[in-house]
């Protein structure tokens, strides 16, 4: 789906070169993926220099424009590709496909060029969106993040026009990775995931919501899906679980949880046992901190590994500690040892977003997690004075989940 990351830059006077070409020139080079190198129109001789840095250099305007000096790119031994790009509502998807191919198999460290680094920004974001999955509010948060000031707000509009947002059919997911599919509840926001086998067809529900039963049953008929499980990643305080309701009419289906969160269920599973279903199966790893009971879920299938974190670690954020044995030094500990741990690629699928971001990677948030990256010690103070008001369903949503669903029956009294 894309190229591995190449080694960065990191020789001392080569850095220094781009430092000061950085000051003097539009260049910039972006902390992720750390490969790759933005510009404007450059002279000649600044081509030359900057092409010595490089194996792989994209042009994204025309070969006519007085600014494109192949020459010293090649002669550097520079593999060189011209595509023209310029964003707008009639720009055929092929061109973006065929941009977003070119960065992915050109060779590391990679120049992408235009006239002021607007679009070779986009271009890149582009790229990286196709082969994370990204929605809207990714792109916000990753132009701020890596700190492009090249891009123009029309051109980043305009990209974000081209994502898909959290609510639409499947999900973003699913481009990247068909066993992954991914569902929003705007009311609570919350983010479920369907993951099926496709071999055998079985598949396991993550998350998911009382309120979009309806939904999700009717997605994994129309897929021809077998349900196996559904599985909670916690004891959820502002959302009821549908897994109860979903198995009172599908017996065959069972609920799982972790053995620490004291809920009812079918299957409690504990840090490091596997859930298998067809060819697939999710790793437990014991994640505690927001609850007792936190776990993430890990799944690796052939095009990437996914880290389904629940509200142990949110996009830029993390699951609240004051209440539910919430505990800051403990979250803290689980991210770091548990999710910080995983490859840099791994996708972190959280169980919450409230700004249209539907997907992070871990090494996105071990490098710009506001609140992750700090101490334990400040990372706990700064917890200790979020001072949050309690979330609207804390009420109905714990008893009824500490049944898991079960007992809980809607029609019912809720389970004491």
């Amino acid at each position: 789906m894309g190229c591995s990351a190449g080694a960065p830059i990191q020789d001392k006077v080569k850095l220094e070169e781009l430092q000061n070409m950085q000051a003097r020139f539009p260049l910039r080079r972006p902390a992720l993926p750390g490969d790759i190198l933005l510009s404007g129109n450059l002279p000649s001789d600044v081509v030359g220099q900057l092409a010595s840095h490089c194996r792989g250099w994209l042009y994204l305007n025309e070969t006519s424009d007085e600014h494109y000096f192949p020459a010293p790119i090649q002669a550097a031994g520079c593999e060189l590709e011209v595509v023209p790009f310029k964003p707008s509502k009639d720009l055929p998807a092929s061109v973006v496909e065929q941009v977003a191919s070119c960065i992915a198999r050109m060779p590391r460290p990679l120049m992408i060029q235009c006239t002021s680094a607007n679009r070779a920004a986009i271009a890149m974001l582009a790229w990286m969106a196709k082969m994370h999955g990204y929605t809207p509010g990714c792109i916000d948060l990753l132009v701020a993040d890596l700190q492009i000031d090249t891009v123009r707000p029309e051109a980043k509009a305009w990209l974000q026009s081209r994502l898909p947002s959290l609510g639409e059919r499947d999900g973003p997911l699913i481009q990247h990775s068909p066993e992954v599919r991914q569902f929003f509840d705007p009311v609570s926001s919350t983010l479920t995931y369907l993951i099926a086998c496709p071999a055998t067809k079985q598949a396991v529900l993550i998350d998911p919501v009382l309120e979009h039963k309806d939904r999700d049953l009717k997605a994994i008929r129309e897929l021809g899906l077998n349900l196996k499980y559904v599985l909670n990643t916690h004891c959820h305080a502002d959302h009821v679980t549908s897994g109860g309701v979903i198995r009172k009419d599908s017996p065959q289906v069972q609920t799982i949880i972790s053995k620490n969160s004291g809920a009812q269920a079918d299957i409690h599973v504990q840090h490091g046992e596997k859930v298998a279903f067809g060819d697939l199966s999710l790793e437990v790893r014991a994640t505690p901190g927001h609850t007792d009971g936190c776990v993430t879920y890990v799944l690796k299938t052939q095009t990437a590994t996914f880290a389904f974190t629940g509200d142990t670690l949110l996009i830029r954020g993390c699951g609240r500690t004051d209440f539910q044995q919430g505990n800051s030094l403990t979250l803290h500990d689980s991210v770091h040892a548990q999710v910080f741990t995983l490859p840099d690629d791994a996708l972190v699928c959280p169980g919450h977003d409230y700004k249209d971001r539907g997907v992070s990677t871990v090494l996105q948030e071990k490098m710009f997690n506001p609140r992750l990256t700090k101490s334990p010690e400040d990372f706990a103070k700064f917890m200790e004075d979020l001072n949050l008001p309690n979330p609207k369903q804390i009420d109905i949503a714990v008893p009824a989940n500490m049944a898991c669903g079960v007992q809980f029956d809607p029609s019912e009294n809720l389970p004491i």
